[in-house]
């Protein structure tokens, strides 16, 4: 099972945190509703402007295109420096 996290509210998480989502779906693999939810959700927020990092088999990766097989999709707003 997969699991899309948005977060947003927060300005700042430290590596090894543990992520509060504010929205979170989750999706099964053949589950053609699901993974179909998962992937609008993933494009509205990423074409927004929103990153996006997938988590397969523990390692973390910017990701730029929806694949249903990562274990974890975390959406988050771009930081503006100031």
């Amino acid at each position: 099972m997969g699991e899309l996290l948005i977060v947003g509210r927060k300005p700042m998480v430290v590596a090894g945190e543990a992520i509060e989502a504010e929205l979170k779906l989750t999706w099964r693999i053949g589950y053609i509703e699901e993974v179909a939810v998962a992937e609008k959700t993933f494009k509205d927020y990423t074409s927004k402007g929103w990153l996006a990092v997938g988590e397969k088999s523990g390692k973390m990766t910017q990701i730029f295109n929806f694949d249903p097989t990562f274990d974890r999709i975390i959406l988050g707003p771009m930081a503006v420096g100031g």
